[in-house]
């Protein structure tokens, strides 16, 4: 039976040919899937291969055997004199007696191979698939939530219901019958057929028949499984099996379905970040042509990216995931907006991470990025002003004075207010510039004037006070030792200027004006 899936709201599908692209990351059983997917995407194929398609997984092994063994008793019991009709009632008498033992709900191929399980999907397969081999005429329906067959007597349309052994053929496809059928499947409920009633649960279940082909019958199966896969919390078997159902029949059942697993799989915390991503990049093979999808793995997608920038060895990876979900994905302003946003955060982490480890440059570099994203995010702006400054005190400490200048100058120019940093960053530069000059008379005019101008910039800065109660004091120093008391203490003087506390400065002072008593 085709499984229930919670009823959201689905969003246009917008088609494209994406296909080639998207089957290279499709995992498959082996190279007879992989040909047959390849062959059915784009067509109805008309081979005899309908049934024999579900076996084609490493999970079915005695399949052939299976199908051959009840081949051979229906060539045995079938005439070609026989009409279609009692053709195919020869065939759902048989598989009933000796191949639809017990019905199951969550059964697949495997199940009916080995245990003689199935549902409406696998039963339905067989019968078809058999039907082809006496060249029966049959169609498949599918409703909201079953798929039946129908064979042609003459004008007349035999309606098989393969899930049915004692009514099944030729079946009444009345109300009564069909809903007994979906309560006797456990598709609905008794509960629920008293809540609602008969009409509205024949508009729900029923009403919207359609026929479909082999193709899309086998992407049921696959749809199936996947269900199945996600209830044993096998993720990465059910996001491949879906990629195929999606694949082979695009419709808004299944992306809700797939909508379900992926919120499934997400949830999960026993799921390393790792592991969360690697589903979600094999989700790749079916959002470019679905927007329902794609908003789905974009959400997603936010968490991911965060829990794998807490470690730095993953930094490659988020880069790699970002830049295949934007090639990959159907495009609209709010995905735009969204992978901005994820853009915008790995920039920012990284530059938070090569600041940390005293890489100025790639700091830098990163959160420039980020900024280019979005130029009027203050966060972003202030963060840049940090690290740009960290990075102009980074060249002053090498030596690299005059790039650090311009550094400082060009950040002051593009923010004039409001960022103290700039000019604590420029005294820093100023003081580290005069660090090497000795604090000599023959450099007296060049140290001053620094340190004033630096004192324009930041009065209260306390490496400027101390380094200019440095300066001064040895330059009043160098004075006294030339017997110049009187200019010692207008050094020591304009030293106080920039700190009246200082004590080596104050007991410099009292020095000198005993000498000069």
């Amino acid at each position: 039976m085709k499984f229930q899936i919670y009823n959201i709201l689905i969003l246009l599908l917008v088609i494209s040919s994406s296909y080639s692209t998207a089957q290279d990351r499709i995992k498959f059983s082996n190279a007879q899937e992989e040909a047959m997917i390849d062959n059915w995407s784009f067509s109805d194929l008309k081979d005899k291969t309908s049934f024999k398609q579900f076996a084609l997984t490493d999970e079915s092994p005695g399949f052939d055997e299976f199908y051959s063994k009840h081949l051979s008793e229906l060539q045995s019991k079938i005439r070609d004199r026989d009409s279609d009709k009692k053709k195919a009632e020869k065939i759902f008498k048989y598989l009933h007696e000796e191949v639809f033992l017990r019905y199951e709900l969550e059964s697949l191929v495997p199940d009916l191979v080995n245990t003689s399980t199935y549902n409406c999907v696998t039963a339905t397969s067989l019968f078809v698939s058999y039907a082809e081999e006496f060249d029966i005429p049959f169609k498949i329906y599918e409703t909201p939530a079953h798929v039946y067959a129908s064979v042609m007597d003459g004008d007349k349309e035999v309606i098989l219901e393969l899930t049915d052994a004692k009514n099944g053929f030729d079946f009444d496809t009345g109300i009564e019958s069909v809903l007994q059928t979906l309560v006797n499947s456990k598709l609905i409920s008794r509960d629920e057929l008293n809540e609602k009633g008969a009409d509205q649960l024949y508009a729900e279940y029923v009403a919207e028949t359609i026929p479909i082909s082999k193709k899309e019958l086998l992407a049921i199966q696959y749809h199936n499984e996947a269900l199945i896969k996600t209830n044993d919390k096998d993720f990465e078997s059910a996001y491949n099996q879906m990629n195929k159902a999606v694949l082979l029949y695009p419709n808004d059942t299944f992306s809700n379905a797939y909508k379900y697993i992926a919120t499934v799989s997400q949830s999960d915390f026993t799921l390393q970040p790792e592991q969360k991503s690697e589903l979600l990049r094999s989700m790749l093979n079916v959002t470019k042509n679905d927007s329902l999808l794609t908003y789905t793995m974009v959400n997603y997608l936010g968490e991911v990216v965060e829990d794998l920038l807490k470690s730095e060895e993953n930094h490659l990876t988020v880069e790699d995931l970002l830049v295949e979900v934007e090639n990959n994905i159907f495009v609209d302003e709010f995905i735009k907006e969204k992978l901005s946003e994820y853009k915008i955060y790995k920039y920012t982490v990284f530059a938070q991470t090569a600041s940390l480890k005293g890489e100025t440059i790639s700091a830098r570099e990163n959160i420039s990025k980020a900024l280019q994203l979005d130029p009027e995010n203050s966060r972003l702006k202030t963060y840049y002003v940090s690290v740009s400054s960290n990075y102009a005190l980074r060249l002053s400490q090498t030596g690299l004075f005059e790039t650090a200048r311009i550094t400082i100058d060009e950040l002051e120019k593009k923010y004039p207010e409001g960022y103290p940093v700039i000019r604590q960053t420029k005294v820093q530069i100023i003081l580290d510039s005069l660090v090497p000059l000795p604090k000599s008379i023959e450099n007296k005019e060049t140290l001053t004037s620094q340190l004033e101008t630096a004192r324009q910039l930041q009065p209260e800065n306390i490496y400027l006070k101390s380094f200019a109660a440095e300066v001064f004091h040895e330059l009043a120093m160098a004075q006294i030792r030339r017997s110049n008391y009187e200019d010692a203490k207008k050094m020591i003087l304009q030293g106080l200027t920039f700190d009246s506390a200082n004590s080596l400065l104050r007991s410099d002072l009292s020095l000198i004006n005993d000498i000069l008593k």
